[in-house]
C-alpha cells in the first residue's frame, strides 16, 4: 500500500495545530493509532479525515478533498476522468484567485501555487 505524498505534510500541520497526534485524533473522532497508521502508510486515510485534517490545519478543505479523491483513483480510467474534471476546476479557481489578488501562499497548496504562476506568466 503506497501512501500519498501529501499525507505526511497534512498530518504534521494538523497535528501541530491540534497540539499532538493524540489531540488531532480526538478532534477527528478516531484513535491515535489510526493517525499513526496513516502516517506510516499502514492504512489508507479516509477522504473524510483528509478533509477534517485540512480544516484543523487551516487549509482549504475542498482542495484537499479533491486531491484525496484523485489520489484514491490514481492510475485508473476513473482517476484520469476525475483529474480532468477537477483540474479544470482548479484552473478556474486559480484564475479567480489571481485576479482577486489572493496570495497563492495563503492557499497552502504547491499545485495551486504552480497553476496560479502559470496563469500569471
Amino acid at each position: 500500500m503506497s501512501k500519498p505524498d501529501y499525507l505526511d505534510q497534512l498530518i504534521d500541520r494538523a497535528s501541530g495545530k491540534a497540539g499532538s497526534d493524540y489531540k488531532l485524533a480526538q478532534m477527528l473522532g478516531t484513535t491515535r493509532q489510526n493517525v499513526s497508521n496513516w502516517r506510516h502508510g499502514r492504512k489508507p486515510c479516509p477522504i473524510a479525515d483528509v478533509v477534517l485534517m485540512a480544516e484543523v490545519a487551516g487549509l482549504d478543505p475542498d482542495e484537499w478533498m479533491r486531491r484525496a479523491l484523485v489520489e484514491q483513483y490514481a492510475g485508473t480510467t476513473k482517476g484520469e476522468h476525475l483529474y480532468r474534471i477537477l483540474g479544470k476546476w482548479a484552473v478556474a479557481t486559480g484564475a479567480a484567485l489571481a485576479t482577486s489578488g489572493v496570495s497563492a501562499a495563503s492557499n497552502g497548496s504547491a499545485a495551486m501555487s504552480y497553476l496560479i504562476r502559470c496563469i500569471l506568466c
